[in-house]
């Protein structure tokens, strides 16, 4: 693929706000299409652009390195022609390499599946797994790495129709699958989507999306509403909830960010139903058991407009991103500042009137800057801004003492192509478990038993866990509440116990899921009937009844 990526600096733009000084404003993409979805400040203080590059029926995924002052260092893309590999969202890893997740179709023209991908902070690829999913346009939206180096990876449209459309995965640093699980499981959501999953201080994630759901404000119909769902490391739902219930809110949430005690703040959209009409870009914030708290439109007289990121300065301010229609027809890109219960501090213009995609992609630097990304079509072709701003929102200045960059690779990196020719596909079996009860239980054999009994292991774990009250789980406010099942394709190791009909524990063992067969000598026990029992995590996940002669 030939490199025609191109980074103007703009001091100023025709159409744009009245400007003061310097702006610190970048374009990359010139004749090509270059769309950012997400931006990293990376190790060395330089930043990383991912997203996709198109040409014609092409979609690369694109990773960018720049400096400090947003000049290009190098650029790779990943895919093959005429195949479409886009990077939906991405993180740095513990090692300073990224971790891209996107959709691929390189296993059928005709349909997507997710797709994640690992290089390490050179650009170079280290592993890549393509996820076959039931489903025909099943995609991963985001993903964050664990503390043990593994990740938690969010797909969307996993199945075909309107159930089990949002999936959890999670995955060890190589990709493979230690647990899968659908999410977003009350009945009364529709059509609900996922855009972006956030990494909790009290190890758990919150899954921002959106769903149709009804509130009694408009009898006999569902409206849109944020949803939000929190996840344990082992796949527990701590709660699953629709943004108000029987509040008349209709409301759209894209990024969500966290404060100090897990309280959530989402970047999105509510739609004004009396006077004036119209889209505010909006601040909502949800507690952290899931209950609402505030919303404050950004905007209130706007006919049209979304906040699309959210991010904390180190004074304990938020800064959103913010798209909106005014009356008077002007159409403007801005960031806005608010104090944390959403009150007005400042606004900073950066486009008017610019035919603008979406803003999707920030980042707060080291020294209390945000990075900002997004596309503006221009000409027909999508390309990729950038701004960088203080916490006062003024445009940050160019640095000129000396950096050092990418440090972490041995010779200088080369901008290139490389393809996405030999990724693994990973069959995950989430149908075989359901579908084939057999897979999930554990054989004991013979049965009746004299000497020695042969105990062989499940293939897959199953844990189904529902609302009930005490039991650490809230049910979706106002629905029929949920039920999780988590199907563990790792587990490491299980509980192996033996009691006898009155209850007594005969005998406990660590069994090693590596093991796959376990013998057990019975022939000094007294004959009668025993109860095997596997457990994973405190819960019992296998029972089998057997007679010992």
């Amino acid at each position: 693929m030939k490199y025609r990526v191109l980074i103007i600096v703009i001091f100023y733009l025709i159409g744009c706000v009245k400007i003061q000084g310097q702006q610190w404003i970048r374009i990359y993409g010139d004749t090509i299409n270059t769309v950012t979805y997400h931006v990293h400040e990376h190790y060395d203080y330089g930043y990383i652009f991912t997203g996709k590059i198109s040409e014609g029926w092409t979609s690369y995924g694109w990773i960018l390195k720049t400096d400090i002052n947003g000049f290009q260092r190098w650029i790779k893309s990943y895919g093959l022609p005429g195949k479409m590999n886009p990077i939906s969202s991405s993180r740095i890893t513990y090692d300073g390499g990224i971790i891209g997740i996107g959709g691929s179709d390189n296993l059928s023209s005709t349909c997507n599946d997710p797709l994640i991908f690992k290089v390490n902070p050179c650009g170079e690829k280290e592993w890549c797994k393509i996820y076959n999913a039931p489903g025909c346009n099943s995609w991963g939206a985001d993903i964050e790495q664990l503390n043990d180096g593994g990740y938690m990876a969010l797909f969307d449209r996993w199945k075909t129709g309107e159930e089990q459309r949002i999936w959890l995965f999670r995955i060890d640093s190589l990709g493979e699958v230690i647990w899968a699980q659908v999410v977003a499981t009350d009945t009364l959501f529709w059509s609900e989507w996922s855009h972006s999953l956030l990494k909790t201080t009290d190890t758990c994630f919150v899954i921002t999306g959106e769903t149709y759901y009804p509130d009694a404000t408009y009898p006999n119909k569902k409206i849109i509403k944020i949803i939000l769902i929190k996840v344990n490391l082992n796949g527990e739902v701590i709660f699953e909830v629709p943004w108000g219930t029987n509040n008349g809110i209709y409301s759209d949430g894209r990024l969500s960010t966290i404060d100090t005690k897990n309280n959530i703040y989402t970047a999105g959209r509510r739609a004004r139903k009396t006077a004036p009409y119209g889209d505010s870009p909006c601040l909502f914030k949800t507690s952290f058991t899931g209950d609402p708290v505030f919303y404050k439109d950004l905007k209130t007289i706007s006919t049209a407009g979304i906040a699309t990121t959210i991010n904390w300065f180190s004074d304990s301010t938020l800064v959103q991103c913010a798209g909106w229609l005014s009356p008077s027809g002007n159409d403007t890109t801005a960031l806005i500042k608010t104090d944390s219960l959403g009150n007005f501090i400042k606004d900073k213009p950066l486009l008017i009137n610019y035919s603008s995609g979406s803003f999707w992609a920030s980042d707060i630097t080291y020294n209390n800057r945000i990075i900002l990304a997004g596309i503006v079509s221009s000409g027909g072709v999508f390309n990729t801004y950038a701004f960088k701003l203080n916490s006062n929102l003024e445009y940050d200045s160019v640095y000129t003492n000396p950096f050092t960059y990418d440090s972490l690779c041995p010779y200088p990196i080369n901008s290139d192509t490389i393809a996405l020719d030999d990724c693994e596909v990973v069959i995950v079996g989430i149908d075989e478990a359901i579908q084939d009860p057999e897979k999930t239980k554990m054989h004991v054999f013979p049965n009746p038993a004299t000497n020695k009994i042969t105990i062989e292991l499940p293939t897959y774990l199953v844990k189904r866990t529902g609302g009930q009250v005490g039991s650490g789980y809230k049910p979706a406010q106002g629905g029929s509440g949920f039920q999780a099942t988590t199907i563990y394709h790792q587990w490491g190791s299980v509980v192996l116990e033996v009691h006898d009909l009155y209850g007594r524990k005969v005998m406990e063992q660590l069994v090693l899921q590596a093991d796959q067969e376990v013998e057990v000598d019975v022939s000094q026990w007294q004959g009668g009937m025993y109860v095997f029992r596997l457990s994973y995590r405190g819960e019992t996940v296998a029972t089998e009844k057997v007679v010992v002669e």
